[in-house]
């Protein structure tokens, strides 16, 4: 059975061994490696078709798992990543073993030709690989030009946003523009009973996906032979996931468009908008949550801030930390205390209508290093009362540094916190 993410999260208590990074001369600290079994029960750790290493060091406050298969290796950068990761591997398993049925080798003998342009682009979003970039948030935590070039770039830029591609893409498969829009619905209901995101980062399984999809669509594979793949950690995606049903149930133009507008209807600018839409590390998974966290603050000022916050993302760690910290104050505005702002000098930061500063953090391991220490002490993050809301744990030295500089902490918040 697979654990729960509150399970999960609540795991991240090191039971019994102490972690104690390193302190430098300057104060600050280095951020440790943790223990896999410390964080994590042992399912995650060892399945079927995947095992987790057992050192898990930690950067930028995001622990980075490495996950090996007889797929390849991938990591897993994140308590949040891992479930969804191992259950990647797992359908991978289940989609090589249906392809290598009866029923699938006659229904793939059956299946016409798919058109070149009708791969896996004509549903998905590649997300591109930027190396030089430090892995972690923590660039995040201080001036990193939100009104730079990126924005300048997307008013000025040739290249068509992300609506404009999908749509050349559908127009240039021409007559059989009807038959992709079915085959990509019937990808996503193919995504759904394995419990994985049709639009995963994953090349490896979305180029699985595709091809197992457009044998079950053009192959007339037979719904009932389809039904029957779900993965040992089918429930990862729906556990952890802000975006509800939406990416299994809603056609991937109208996601994309239904983004678009939420981020116009911020204030955002036209070109901070489409410096957002246009930025290649967003898949529509992350597009989509980003913007139903925001949907969620409608009526709380600042939310354009948000957006421009959001399209400088460089990696997937800051793309997942953006949005999952948009909707941790969405739940926060919704459970606990509405907010009155939002803003975002870098971090993300809100004001309740109460009076308090909140600092969402969907992190996993907050060490006292110096982007945080920068960070705490500017004006922006001055109040009489001060909430650091955290989805992982603090080190003793972080823990004391931020009560120290008058935070409330509270920690070991599960993605429950977002939904």
């Amino acid at each position: 059975m697979a654990m729960t993410l509150a399970a999960l999260v609540a795991a991240i208590v090191l039971t019994g061994s102490s972690v104690t990074p390193a302190q430098a001369a300057s104060g600050y600290e280095t951020e440790p490696v943790l223990n896999a079994k410390d964080l994590v029960g042992p399912e995650l750790l060892k399945g079927p078709h995947f095992t987790v290493d057992a050192k898990v060091p930690v950067t930028g406050f995001i622990a980075r798992f490495t996950v090996r298969s007889s797929f390849g290796t991938f990591e897993a950068h994140g308590l949040r990543m891992l479930p969804i990761t191992v259950n990647e591997v797992e359908a991978l398993a289940k989609l090589d073993e249906l392809s290598k049925t009866r029923e699938f080798l006659a229904a793939a003998g059956r299946a016409i030709a798919r058109p070149v342009v009708a791969a896996a682009n004509m549903v998905t979003r590649p997300v591109e690989t930027v190396r030089g970039v430090p892995g972690g948030v923590s660039r995040l935590f201080g001036r990193i030009g939100l009104a730079g070039r990126r924005i300048g770039q997307a008013a000025t830029a040739p290249d068509q946003n992300v609506l404009e591609r999908t749509g050349g893409t559908f127009r240039a498969i021409g007559s059989t523009a009807a038959m992709a829009l079915g085959f990509e619905a019937e990808r996503r209901r193919l995504a759904e009973r394995l419990g994985v995101d049709p639009y995963t980062t994953n090349l490896l399984l979305s180029e699985k996906l595709t091809d197992v999809a457009w044998v079950s669509f053009s192959g007339r594979l037979g719904i009932a032979v389809a039904s029957a793949i779900l993965v040992p950690y089918s429930q990862a995606m729906a556990g952890v996931s802000a975006t509800n049903r939406a990416i299994w149930d809603t056609p991937a133009g109208d996601l994309i468009n239904n983004a678009n507008a939420t981020f116009g209807r911020t204030g955002a600018s036209t070109e901070q908008v489409q410096a957002l839409m246009r930025n290649t590390q967003y898949s529509l998974s992350s597009l989509t949550a980003l913007a139903i966290g925001i949907q969620r603050l409608e009526g709380v000022t600042g939310r354009d801030a948000l957006v421009v916050f959001a399209a400088v993302a460089e990696t997937q760690d800051e793309v997942h930390f953006a949005a999952s910290a948009v909707n941790m104050l969405a739940r926060y505005h919704e459970a606990v205390s509405p907010l009155s702002r939002v803003s975002a000098p870098g971090p993300i930061l809100a004001h309740s209508a109460a009076g308090v500063l909140v600092l969402p953090m969907p992190v996993d391991y907050v060490s006292w290093i110096e982007p945080l220490g920068r960070t705490v002490v500017l004006p922006e993050l001055q109040a009489p009362d001060k909430l650091m809301f955290l989805s992982g744990r603090t080190s003793r030295l972080a823990r004391t540094n931020l009560v120290s500089r008058g935070w409330r902490i509270d920690e070991l918040n599960s993605n429950a916190a977002e939904r």
